[in-house]
């Protein structure tokens, strides 16, 4: 049977496909969600949410019931020889209104995405198979198999977001770059009696393998466990137990049911992220390991950073310059995300000599506060930004994200962010009150310009000290964002709908445009 379709193919209704297909039927372009299983995954592999990932399921909705169930993650302690050589505070980033992590069983996050995406008008097909795509010029054919028989769907765009053996990858060709790492991981859910403090990580590097234990809402733990090549794996209960009393010198018993799973850990860029009308995200583009909680996220923010760019897409081979652009932006990142967490997973591991080094490093860095100051942005990936040749002004420059701080009415700065891209005028008006005109009027003409080059609606906000005078104006009490924004005269910034500064200039330079 033929289909006549449109719109996009959502390959998989994991975090990433329902990020995605959420981000589209926001914004009324038709989506179709098909998924090979007969109904949601039951078990979590991933659990941390971090800011910037959250701050991409605020903008489909999903947040604040995440935050709300959520258990927020304080601090991550590292612990070798039996005794702790590091602690390092999770609880204190900047530039966010999530100030800490937050530890959320990648199941429950899909539950909240499935009802954001259903609200809106949204399906999801479960048992439905994708056998074979077939990408045009200005189109994506595909062969779909369900109970009921075959059939063929035209769309404008597919995106595979079905997970590490992506059938979408395969398909197309593209090459899963990277290697296995030797030892399988094992993990266990649920109950457990142990003094560990549950609103923090703890890590265990022992010569035997690593010990992660992480706390869960509702009381519950997650205990996980590096094991060799070739270990017994068939009573995993026993197996993360063992370990567990191995590798850690407080009690861990696990207590009553306990959900459990073993996987084996890749680290893996796929080649190309875009072929043609074809997009891979999530783990079907990168997969990695577990440390530091970043593949979920990386995964959403594929997801929130690609939706508006296939909406606003022109129809036919026109539209295919944005995704190109998100396809580079997006493997960039993969690549460093990898690369952290490969490095992370070998410092796990290391013996002798170098294990010594490694636990005197992370004692003077706790000490001193490097490792605070350092790490938990850039697992936030708060300061990880896209390759950009303009200079910028301030903290804001172009591929980076632009902060969300507070305002003096109890707002915050993303809160204008609203599914459109942005012009934001800083008055700097506490200085400069004779430029407020200017900068108003020159805001609104720059938001006409990137209204063409971004393919989407472009609204303007004036951020000002001064009492606002319209809808469009953020109050700035005291110029306290100015200041943390690092612009003390006025200046245009644009901000693309997924938080990214696209371009930022002193007004000065607009002005008489």
């Amino acid at each position: 049977m033929n289909i006549e379709s449109g719109g996009t193919l959502v390959v998989g209704a994991g975090p990433t496909g329902l990020t995605v297909a959420t981000e589209l039927i926001s914004r009324g372009h038709p989506v179709r969600v098909i998924d090979r299983g007969e109904r949601p995954h039951p078990h979590s592999r991933a659990i941390v949410l971090w800011p910037r990932a959250l701050e991409a399921l605020r903008r489909c909705g999903a947040a604040d019931e995440i935050v709300d169930r959520a258990l927020p993650l304080r601090a991550a302690n590292y612990y070798t020889g039996g005794r702790r050589v590091a602690r390092l505070r999770l609880d204190g980033l900047s530039g966010t209104r999530y100030r800490t992590p937050l530890s959320f069983p990648q199941k429950e996050t899909e539950a909240v995405l499935r009802r954001c995406f259903e609200q809106r008008g949204g399906k999801i097909e479960y048992g439905v198979r994708m056998n074979w795509l077939r990408p045009e010029t200005s189109s994506v054919h595909a062969g779909l198999e369900d109970a009921s028989g075959d059939s063929t769907a035209e769309f404008d765009w597919a995106v595979g977001c079905d997970g590490a053996h992506s059938h979408t990858r395969e398909q197309l060709g593209v090459e899963f770059e990277g290697m296995p790492y030797q030892e399988t991981f094992a993990l266990s859910d649920g109950e457990c009696e142990t003094p560990l403090a549950q609103d923090e990580a703890h890590y265990f590097m022992t010569p035997h393998g690593v010990l992660v234990v992480v706390g869960l809402p509702g009381g519950l733990y997650r205990v996980f466990v590096s094991m060799p090549p070739g270990a017994d794996l068939s009573n995993l209960d026993a197996v993360v137990q063992q370990a567990a009393a191995q590798r850690c010198p407080v009690p861990v018993r696990l207590v009553g049911e306990q959900q459990t799973g073993s996987f084996q850990v890749n680290r893996r860029v796929a080649k190309r992220f875009q072929v043609g009308r074809v997009l891979l995200a999530g783990d079907a583009a990168h997969v990695h390991s577990p440390a530091g909680g970043q593949g979920m996220n990386t995964g959403i923010e594929d997801a929130q950073s690609l939706g508006w760019r296939l909406a606003s897409a022109e129809p036919g081979s026109a539209g295919i310059a944005g995704v190109q652009a998100w396809a580079a932006e997006r493997r960039y990142v993969a690549e460093r995300v990898v690369a952290d967490t490969d490095r992370q997973t070998k410092m796990w591991m290391l013996t002798g000599w170098r294990r010594k080094v490694r636990d005197g490093a992370l004692a003077v860095a706790s000490r001193t506060g490097v490792l605070d100051r350092a790490m938990p942005p850039r697992m936030a990936q708060l300061a990880l930004a896209y390759p950009g040749s303009e200079a910028g002004i301030g903290v804001l420059k172009p591929g980076t994200r632009l902060p969300d701080v507070p305002l003096g009415d109890g707002k915050w700065l993303h809160d204008s962010l609203t599914g459109n891209a942005l012009v934001l005028g800083c008055a700097a008006d506490r200085r400069s009150a004779d430029m407020l005109p200017a900068v108003r009027g020159s805001a609104t003409k720059l938001a006409a310009q990137w209204t063409a080059k971004l393919g989407t609606e472009v609204d303007v906000a004036i951020l000002r000290a001064s009492p606002p005078e319209s809808a469009t104006d953020l109050f700035d009490a005291a110029a306290a964002a100015h200041r943390l924004l690092g612009i003390s005269e006025p200046a245009l910034v644009v901000i693309r709908p997924d938080g990214v500064v696209a371009h930022a200039a002193p007004a000065t330079g607009h002005i008489g445009r």
